[in-house]
């Protein structure tokens, strides 16, 4: 999965966990709205009252904070590793660092995860890395981890090939590569989809504990632990104000969104 992808994707994650402004007016940049926007159109999807209004104000207040911080590591995060494929070489022990203080919630698969990107670099020569950064900073952001799943190894190779003019050794090796991680593929979507399975059931509980919201988001986005007391008591306040026909709302959109989500990644 691409270090975009990935923390667009925690990202979304917390702030279901803090609000449903974001599960509600979309995926693009909600941190860059102001308060009254977001609770406005919240408000208006979700008929909030006036106490609610302020209360949902009080919470998007509240977590800006952290989502601004997450809004950060993910820019860093794209600029390291796209400095990283501009390097000459790469070492696997310093990305799997890298890794490891970006997103702890995948921390067993990173130094297998870093070992392939490295072996990745190596084989590419400074032109196809250059293609290959070009196209990352263009945004063209793709689930790799999906496609691994929904497209034969050979099929994913002849389109590299043609991108990047592959030369017969380097389609080997990436086949092996690809080969690899539709393991590592498969382990991380079923993590994605007990997380939101989790946060279907929670959104749908007549009450909601801290320390169970906690302990869930703790195994996602372990790397955001000292913070995790503040996310899960944002969710509980908003699963509070809600009324349940209210949280009925979110949990639709939420599915469908998921949904739709997944039919455009494949």
């Amino acid at each position: 999965m691409s270090a975009c992808k990935t923390f667009k994707t925690i990202r979304q994650s917390l702030l279901i966990a803090v609000t449903s402004a974001t599960l509600l007016v979309g995926c693009g940049q909600p941190d860059s709205r102001s308060t009254s926007d977001i609770v406005s159109e919240t408000s208006s999807t979700l008929d909030l009252n006036d106490a609610q209004a302020r209360e949902m104000a009080r919470v998007v207040d509240n977590a800006r904070p952290e989502l601004e911080l997450l809004k950060e590591i993910r820019v860093q995060l794209r600029e390291e590793m796209l400095a990283q494929m501009q390097q000459d070489e790469v070492n696997a022990e310093d990305l799997t660092a890298l890794l490891e203080a970006k997103w702890a919630s995948v921390h067993a698969k990173l130094p297998a995860l870093a070992q392939k990107f490295t072996e990745f670099h190596k084989m590419l020569t400074p032109e196809q890395r250059t293609k290959v950064k070009e196209r990352m900073s263009k945004g063209l952001e793709s689930n790799h981890f999906e496609r691994l799943q929904s497209s034969n190894t050979s099929r994913i190779v002849f389109g590299m090939s043609i991108a990047l003019d592959l030369d017969d050794l380097q389609e080997r090796e990436i086949s092996n590569l690809i080969n690899t991680l539709r393991s590592k593929a498969a382990e991380i979507k079923q993590q994605h989809k007990e997380i939101k399975e989790e946060i279907y059931e929670q959104m749908q509980q007549d009450s909601v504990n801290v320390q169970d919201i906690e302990a869930l988001l703790d195994v996602r986005w372990s790397e955001v632990k000292s913070k995790l007391p503040l996310l899960a008591q944002g969710f509980t306040s908003l699963h509070t104000i809600l009324t349940p026909e209210q949280r009925m709302k979110i949990s639709e959109k939420l599915e469908k969104r998921w949904e739709s989500g997944k039919h455009g990644n494949r």
